[in-house]
């Protein structure tokens, strides 16, 4: 299209210079190269609009934007009589797309106000849009058919102000409350609307058509919000990113660094976040030389109200210590101490105190899932499934014991919901099942390295939940 362009340029340049043709070749000069110029500035203002919602923030605002700027540049150079000898084109050629642009560019600019004011007037937008819609599936076909259009140029230009008018009441109305960087939209809008209106009367107080002139005013002012905007998203996410990176060396603080050392025991620990901060969380009290406590919690939710409340949990469960040989005990102290604190969210709960001197774990739940007990001897998995209600909701709930033996070479496993609930490539959960015969067929293995072909069995790029897992062995 530029070399097309530009052997039109030479032939006005080399067209004869009498008196006649060359007044009428300066004034083609004048009307169309300045609005060129124009439709090549929105071309690439829309292609950086859409780059940067790409590349930047994903911003929907910038997208509408560029898409908004992509169809009004394209309509300018449709009608601009330079571009249109360059490729040999009549307005009548070019004239269905022109007017199948102008019916459908109505969309994008309604998209962009309801993406910009979000809920506020939401419902305005939406009938704007939908209205905007309806118009362009009737319109459009019109416009390729030959069939007269004065009516429906009417109803696009009637939609186009409407809109415009619904985005202009809304930055003034004060209880609406826009942003102050939605509010410097308000003289654009202003402007746009009186050159587009000056240009449908046929008044053109500079001698030219206003129109795109005001288009280009608008479209600096919604290319003004819109990179606004990006930019406080952007700082937003990195002050996002910042809390979340602070809040991750928060509780990496709280999960124990090292397992617990005691005789004729073998303790081995992991826990895997989904995302940076998580509800999972695991301790251990050491009551002498022969007994340990082992939690393993998981709150409810992700994020950084989970990781909160799984800090909480660390101070709580260090302050269970007289009571540590009790897991009920255990439990309903955290249950008095977190139920006025969750904010509507829970904990469920494994506990389990070991007694190396008496070869006893006695163990309690909350709402959790069973811990596991394989019996290295008789090959068998036996399920210690004493469940109370959750953590929190329930103030008066109340739980209880239940203890077992072990022997030489028996394995305890407590873990999370977020391993038996992992889900294979195939779409299959990993399951209940599947995890008691895994622990069977690797009751062979040390803790720490069966812990680590667990999680390497439930891997999967797209990890739905925390997993955490605490397998003791008895030497």
């Amino acid at each position: 299209m530029l070399a097309g362009l530009l052997r039109s340029l030479l032939f006005y340049a080399a067209a004869p210079t009498d008196t006649v043709s060359r007044p009428a070749v300066h004034a083609a000069l004048r009307a169309n190269l300045p609005f060129f110029a124009i439709a090549c500035v929105v071309l690439i203002a829309g292609a950086a609009s859409l780059l940067l919602s790409r590349l930047r923030s994903r911003d929907r605002l910038l997208f509408w934007l560029g898409i908004f700027s992509l169809l009004y540049g394209l309509r300018l150079l449709l009608l601009n009589e330079l571009v249109r000898a360059s490729l040999g084109l009549s307005f009548n050629d070019v004239a269905p797309w022109v007017f199948g642009i102008t019916y459908v560019i109505s969309l994008p600019y309604a998209l962009f106000a309801r993406e910009l004011f979000g809920r506020a007037w939401r419902r305005a937008f939406e009938v704007w849009y939908w209205a905007a819609l309806a118009f362009a599936v009737f319109a459009v076909p019109f416009a390729f058919s030959g069939r007269p259009l004065n009516a429906l140029n009417f109803l696009n230009s009637a939609l186009v102000t409407s809109g415009t008018l619904l985005l202009l009441i809304h930055l003034l109305w004060r209880r609406s409350d826009p942003s102050a960087f939605a509010r410097s939209l308000t003289w654009p809008l202003v402007i746009c609307g009186l050159l587009i209106l000056l240009q449908n009367r046929g008044i053109q107080p500079w001698g030219f058509n206003t129109e795109p002139v005001g288009f280009l005013i608008l479209l600096a002012g919604l290319g003004w919000v819109a990179v606004r905007r990006s930019l406080a998203i952007s700082r937003r996410l990195s002050e996002v990113e910042q809390e979340l990176a602070t809040a991750r060396r928060i509780q990496d603080s709280i999960i124990p660094r090292s397992s617990p050392q005691l005789l004729s025991l073998s303790v081995a620990s992991r826990y895997q976040p989904m995302t940076s901060v998580a509800g999972d969380f695991f301790d251990f009290l050491k009551t002498g030389d022969t007994r340990l406590t082992i939690l393993v919690a998981d709150v409810s939710g992700h994020g950084v109200p989970a990781a909160l409340v799984a800090s909480m949990l660390k101070v709580c469960f260090a302050a269970q210590r007289p009571w540590a040989h009790d897991p009920a005990q255990v439990l309903a102290g955290l249950n008095s101490m977190l139920r006025d604190s969750l904010g509507g969210q829970y904990v469920t709960a494994a506990c389990a105190a070991i007694d190396l001197s008496a070869r006893v774990i006695t163990y309690s739940g909350a709402g959790h899932p069973p811990t596991l007990l394989m019996r290295r001897q008789a090959g068998e998995v036996i399920r210690l499934a004493e469940n109370g209600l959750f953590i929190g909701p329930f103030p008066q709930a109340t739980y209880s014991n239940v203890s077992v033996s072990f022997e030489s070479g028996d394995k305890l496993l407590l873990y999370t919901d977020g391993i038996v609930e992992a889900t294979g490539p195939d779409g299959v959960e990993f399951g209940q099942d599947t995890l008691e015969r895994f622990l069977q067929s690797a009751a062979h293995l040390a803790p720490g390295d069966f812990i680590e072909q667990l999680f390497r069995r439930i891997s999967t790029p797209a990890q739905q939940d925390d997993w955490t897992a605490v397998v003791a062995q008895f030497d």
